[in-house]
């Protein structure tokens, strides 16, 4: 009796877990990815622009849901709370890339570029203009409704 109460118990929180991600309004593709720059050579006229990109087919992290969405006191900003998995992924890529460039791909037209200053263990992202990320939020206050 003890196991099947158990067990019951293990699989209603992993039935919640799962279905207790937010996901966009209009659910098309995912929510962010993550990308490493690709050096590339510097175009003619334009060598003091910065020489990378990314390969599209190639993603370090797709997310495709949020544990939670918190808008900010501005109204403007918002801060994303990530799931268990994406959580311990974004962890590992923030470790992975101290010191380096990160390209974050919210969709073709927003795209942030950003060097990570210290790894992040908490799962939690923040979106605003102070980070010079505000279209980003302005993307995902969209996709989410709010």
């Amino acid at each position: 009796m003890k196991r099947s109460l158990v067990a019951l118990t293990i699989f209603f929180a992993a039935l919640t877990a799962a279905l207790g991600d937010l996901k966009p309004v209009d659910s098309s593709g995912p929510v962010l990815q993550y990308f490493a720059p690709v050096q590339m050579a510097p175009r003619p006229g334009h060598e003091d622009a910065p020489n990378f990109t990314f390969d599209q087919r190639k993603p370090l992290l797709t997310i495709t849901s949020v544990r939670q969405l918190i808008p900010n006191r501005d109204g403007k900003g918002v801060t994303i709370v990530l799931n268990e998995k994406d959580k311990q992924r974004y962890a590992e890529l923030t470790r992975q890339f101290k010191g380096r460039l990160l390209i974050c791909v919210a969709a073709s037209d927003v795209i942030s570029v950003g060097v990570v200053t210290s790894p992040t263990e908490n799962g939690m992202i923040e979106f605003s203009d102070v980070r010079y990320t505000g279209h980003v939020a302005k993307y995902l206050r969209r996709r989410f409704g709010i």
